[in-house]
């Protein structure tokens, strides 16, 4: 070439173009990815056990259970739709590869999306596999990395079994079984029956005796099975020695006739129940007489009274009514009580001996002993109570020996009380005598409203107010009244005299109320009140 000659262009510097950068970058992406799997991948040293990667191709979609595998699929082949899983893996490209490793490691098992620029390499690979209905998830096909949450360990649901929202009922046993004539309706509990004058009788039929009928010793004992019915006009006469045994919850019922047992000294009439239970009663109606001498009443009181007098008259003498399951009530009947004993019994209600009145009437009381009986709270003792504001009720209590009780004897009156209360012997627990009224009681001359005569009577032994002078000395209530009441010639524990505030500050006995005249007193215990 001659130097005249213009030399040739040199030629251009060889660029990259955008396709070749775009390869680069894929190819140092892959790279990246390949080499963080083996360093972060768990378990890559461990040859007898090599973790599967995620070279490893998703099984064809099936549609129903798992196929069984019979048979592998041909060496280097590419597993096809059949009725087995490929034996052996097939042969898949590097890019395909580590793309999946990559995309595997960033959505923890979520299915691969072919969305990338090797269109023709994502189309060979196979398709997610999706759950069948009622089948347990399969587990990620890569081992998960210390940055990513071990998979949930409880145990999938059961296979086409579904899970009840509610535990079901449990199964009825014998135990739970109630048997019962009428299930539906539950029976009414049994209930104790109301405190009444004359419990009604029982559906049985009573025996009536009609007429007169005489229960002769020779006879005894006499066993009562269903309940007795006296009449109007008949008449009941127990000879002494009889022996009348009632089974539990027979009654007798003096219906407007007469019941008189007539023992002797040692020959009691005996009223007992057949067995171990409690029987009802003796109840006199409107217009029935019962006269009791000499005679012993135990084991009944079923209803909470064991002897009713109800409108008619009762008469006790030398007779003990003990070990009952309740006490002797009267109402608006004469009562003659004398020389008898109401003892050792169970009241569940009132007092051992009530006597209420809504018209004028009589009581009359002596020698009897009446204590040692389980009240209620509040009750007391002997209760006597006239209802009526007009008419008067007569009163001859004497030689008493009344122990126990709120009260050892409570009147109660809306009227007027006249008569007696003499030689008796008050002792023990809350209260000697007690006067209530439930009306005022005024005396226009300004002397004592009730005509009664309380005096030689013992009073002593009743618990101490709980205030000190009270407890220092022992003082205990021994008369409380809410009228004007004379109470002179008493003997009330000491010689002192009864403890009054104001009128007597200096006795130790028992204490009075403000409404009580009690001066003079009895220095003296009085000679005609019962031992203790």
């Amino acid at each position: 070439m001659s130097e005249t000659e213009s030399s040739p262009p040199p030629s251009p510097a060889p660029r990259f173009n955008r396709d070749t950068l775009l390869l680069i970058g894929a190819l140092a992406l892959l790279a990246l990815g390949v080499a963080l799997t083996f360093i972060f991948s768990p378990g890559t040293n461990d040859v007898a056990n090599p973790v599967p990667t995620a070279t490893s191709e998703r099984p064809p979609t099936q549609v129903g259970p798992y196929p069984v595998q019979t048979s592998p699929a041909p060496a280097g082949g590419v597993a096809t739709v059949g009725p087995a899983y490929p034996a052996t893996q097939p042969t898949v490209d590097l890019a395909q590869t580590q793309t999946s490793v990559v995309l595997e490691l960033t959505a923890l098992a979520a299915t691969v999306q072919a969305e990338t620029t090797l269109t023709a390499t994502a189309a060979t690979a196979a398709p997610a596999y999706p759950v069948p209905e009622g089948t347990p998830p399969s587990q990620p096909t890569v081992a998960p990395t210390a940055t990513v949450p071990p998979p949930p360990t409880s145990p999938p649901p059961t296979i086409a079994v579904p899970r009840p929202t509610s535990p079901p009922p449990p199964t009825p046993t014998t135990s739970d079984l109630v048997i019962d004539d009428s299930p539906t309706v539950p029976p009414p509990p049994t209930a104790t029956p109301l405190p009444t004058a004359t419990p009604a009788p029982t559906p049985i039929p009573a025996l009536v005796l009609r007429g007169s009928t005489r229960w002769a010793t020779g006879q005894s004992p006499i066993v009562l099975n269903r309940d007795v019915q006296i009449p109007p006009g008949s008449e009941l006469i127990i000879e002494p020695g009889v022996e009348v045994r009632l089974a539990p919850g027979v009654s007798i019922y003096v219906d407007g006739g007469r019941m008189i047992a007539l023992g002797q000294p040692n020959q009691p009439v005996r009223f007992v129940g057949a067995t171990g239970a409690r029987w009802s009663g003796i109840f006199g109606r409107p217009g029935g007489f019962i006269a009791l001498e000499h005679t012993e009443i135990r084991g009944g009181g079923l209803g909470g009274t064991v002897l009713v007098s109800e409108e008619g008259g009762l008469v006790v003498r030398f007779s003990r009514i003990t070990d009952n399951g309740g006490g002797v009530l009267v109402v608006d009947s004469r009562l003659e009580m004398t020389y008898s004993e109401i003892a050792g019994n169970d009241v569940p209600f009132g007092a051992a001996l009530d006597a209420a009145y809504s018209r004028g009437n009589f009581v009359t009381l002596t020698g009897n002993r009446i204590g040692g009986n389980v009240l209620s709270a509040g009750a007391p003792m002997v209760r006597l109570a006239n209802q009526n504001a007009r008419d008067t009720l007569n009163l001859a209590i004497e030689g008493n020996l009344f122990r126990g009780g709120s009260a050892n004897l409570q009147l109660t009156t809306n009227g007027t009380l006249q008569g007696t209360i003499v030689c008796n012997a008050l002792i023990g627990d809350n209260l000697g005598l007690s006067l209530r009224s439930e009306t005022v009681q005024v005396n226009p001359e300004g002397t004592f409203p009730m005509p009664l005569r309380v005096e030689q009577n013992f009073i002593e032994g009743h618990t101490p107010v709980i205030r000190p002078t009270y407890l220092t000395f022992g003082i205990g209530r021994g008369a409380a009244s809410e009228i004007a009441l004379d109470m002179r010639n008493n003997w009330w524990g000491h010689a002192s005299g009864p403890y009054e505030p104001d009128a007597n500050p200096q006795g130790i006995g028992e204490a009075v109320g403000s409404n009580i005249t009690f001066a003079p007193w009895l220095t003296a215990p009085p000679a005609c009140a019962p031992s203790r």
